[in-house]
């Protein structure tokens, strides 16, 4: 996808994308291999336009749009991220009418389909409400940041008179970008686009506040760049999309799929909404990618071995006794979870902790207590492969007697595998 730098100001309610569905869409379709823009043919228009916003446009007065936007046997929000279990039902089905469509030689249908879909995964990518899942409340942002007097009467992320999107996209100069397959299979698709609709979430939950701070307080110039960063998210997120759904529809498998033989389970966004655990860690109770010190520090993961320490650039740093829950789905995509776990070589000295691996609530590995200084293990074990979700857990459980003060829990490239 090439694209210049562009500002555009629109005239229109903000709402969660307002016309930046539009322009995510046109970028998504232009970074599609020829072949499907040729297959798209007529329908590309109506899939950036006419198609972008059904959800939005489905009442009473468009019964019609029904079709498109009930999927049979979930219950979902269609802005929103939802419950794992309803969205793997709601993917697979909007893949397969997809599929059907394409084959029957009915593009128009096909992208109708496929705008609901686009539309639903850009909205949690918006700076608005769509993209909080929890995290983020109006009441308490506008705690954290207050509005100054004369932008009271503006929302922070709600759609009515809000500030969420303005229609100023300063977007990147240039950019490429190469559609990347997210499934081989509409169950394997399923996942991985419900694992890219959130980490869309996370990454714009991110910017919320340096985005409010400038909108309600600065010039709009820092949240404009931060808005067009969002867009060229959306877009590349989009074009994945749009890309993997067309290469299922046709049978047309191209190039290298490898990356999707193995995923780290740090590139799922986890279900911790709080807790704490023992010191140091207290009140930030795991890290990822890294691990604390005595001193709160964060530093490297790393844990012993028969022969030395080894280093792990992905992973979770964890405290004593705590648990970390990733819900997933379907079942029936990865086979194995595996990881290595141990205590980090500045754990204070007599820790002890217990590593368990729970799938739906039942332990599927355990270490027997590992010790402060004790070489690391490897956990492999099986994944339930029937179902719309798997909970999988990594749990550190303290030893009889033992105590968690100063353990530093380590887990080593936790991964899903074939």
């Amino acid at each position: 996808m090439h694209a210049v730098s562009i500002a555009l100001t629109l005239t229109m309610a903000a709402t969660g994308w307002s016309g930046g569905h539009n322009v995510i869409r046109e970028r998504a379709i232009t970074g599609l291999p020829a072949w499907q823009q040729e297959l798209l043919g007529d329908a590309a228009d109506a899939l950036c336009n006419d198609y972008s916003a059904l959800q939005d446009q489905s009442s009473n007065e468009h019964i019609d749009l029904a079709t498109y936007c009930r999927p049979e046997g979930a219950n979902v929000s269609l802005h929103d991220v939802n419950a794992v279990q309803q969205s793997t039902i709601a993917f697979r089905w909007y893949l397969e009418r997809i599929g059907a469509a394409v084959r029957a030689g009915e593009m128009d249908e096909a992208a109708r389909y496929l705008g609901v879909l686009c539309h639903w995964i850009e909205d949690v990518g918006s700076m608005s409400v769509h993209c909080t899942e929890g995290f983020v409340d109006e009441t308490s942002l506008r705690e954290l940041i207050p509005p100054p007097g004369d932008e009271r009467k503006h929302h922070y992320l709600y759609a009515a008179s809000g500030i969420s999107d303005t229609g100023r996209y300063d977007m990147p100069a240039t950019e490429e970008h190469t559609p990347v397959l997210l499934g081989r299979t509409v169950k394997e698709a399923a996942l991985h686009i419900q694992r890219r609709q959130r980490l869309q979430a996370r990454a714009t939950r991110q910017v919320i506040v340096p985005f409010v701070m400038d909108e309600a307080h600065g010039d709009g110039s820092v949240a404009a760049k931060l808005r067009g960063r969002l867009v060229s998210n959306a877009s590349r997120t989009s074009a994945d999309i749009i890309y993997t759904a067309l290469c299922l529809a046709t049978e047309r498998i191209e190039g290298d799929s490898a990356h999707l033989d193995e995923v780290p389970l740090t590139d799922f966004v986890s279900d911790y909404r709080g807790g704490t655990s023992s010191t140091p860690w207290r009140w930030t109770p795991f890290v990822l990618d890294a691990c604390y010190d005595q001193q709160r520090n964060v530093a490297p993961l790393e844990l012993p071995t028969a022969e030395g320490t080894v280093q792990f650039e992905r992973g979770v740093g964890m405290g004593v006794p705590f648990a970390l829950k990733w819900t997933l789905g379907p079942a029936g995509v990865y086979a194995r979870v595996v990881t290595t776990v141990g205590l980090h070589p500045a754990s204070a000295e007599g820790t002890q902790a217990t590593f368990v691996l729970l799938a739906n609530g039942e332990e599927i590995a355990r270490t027997e207590p590992v010790a402060a200084g004790a070489p690391c293990v490897i956990l492999d074990a099986p994944l339930p492969m029937e179902g719309d979700a798997i909970e999988l857990t990594l749990e550190t459980r303290l030893p009889e007697g033992a105590s968690g003060a100063g353990a530093l829990a380590v887990w080593g490239e936790p991964r899903l595998v074939k």
